[in-house]
């Protein structure tokens, strides 16, 4: 009796000891399991945080829109936000589109007289630079095709130190008020600025 007793408990400490071994593994399995889960979730977002820093470059120019342009008017305004992602000055000296336009000026609003920007524009380090109707703009001039809203027009935007980006601007209507082109296409907004005669 105690012969057999000895070795059925044998046996049951020898499966319980298996038992707990399987556990164990099974249990490390999982944890190994997981943390690989995790570190491929943590490359992956790693991995589509570095594609979005890439695809955006050096230069940003986010929330872009083109002003819709009629046929019977021959110029038009780009807008947007222009940011650097860089440590140092980034200077915008010209850009173009693929809009068949005569010629191509950065604009600038001063006194209520819009005119050439001198010096092109430069965007600070890690900073950001604003284009807004009454503002500094781009200029898209002798167009004599119409821009419609709901279309893109692709803008280069060529830098000083040679460098160039190109990004896909929206076409809107902007409400009457918030930017209006006179009969010259000078800029006219609520604070009756007129563009400089000497440029139209």
């Amino acid at each position: 009796m105690n012969a057999s007793f000895k070795k059925i408990s044998t046996i049951a400490v020898a499966a319980l000891t298996a038992a707990s071994l399987t556990a164990c593994a099974n249990s490390q399995k999982d944890s190994e399991s997981k943390v690989e889960t995790a570190t491929s979730v943590e490359k992956q977002a790693t991995s589509a945080t570095k594609a979005a820093a890439d695809q955006q470059g050096d230069v940003a120019f986010v929330d872009t829109f083109v002003k819709a342009k009629p046929a019977d008017k021959d110029m038009t305004g780009i807008f947007g936000n222009l940011k650097n992602n860089t440590k140092e000055d980034i200077k915008i000296e010209s850009f173009t589109t693929d809009t068949n336009a005569g010629k191509y000026e950065i604009h600038e609003v001063v006194n209520g007289v819009m005119q050439l920007k001198p010096g092109g524009i430069t965007i600070p380090a890690g900073g950001e630079y604003l284009l807004k109707p009454g503002g500094d703009h781009l200029m898209i001039m002798d167009i004599n095709d119409p821009i419609e809203a709901g279309s893109k027009v692709k803008v280069t935007l060529n830098f000083s130190n040679g460098d160039s980006v190109t990004v896909d601007s929206e076409v809107r209507t902007i409400a009457s008020g918030m930017e209006n082109y006179g009969a010259n296409g000078g800029v006219m907004g609520d604070s009756g600025m007129t563009s400089a005669p000497a440029m139209h």
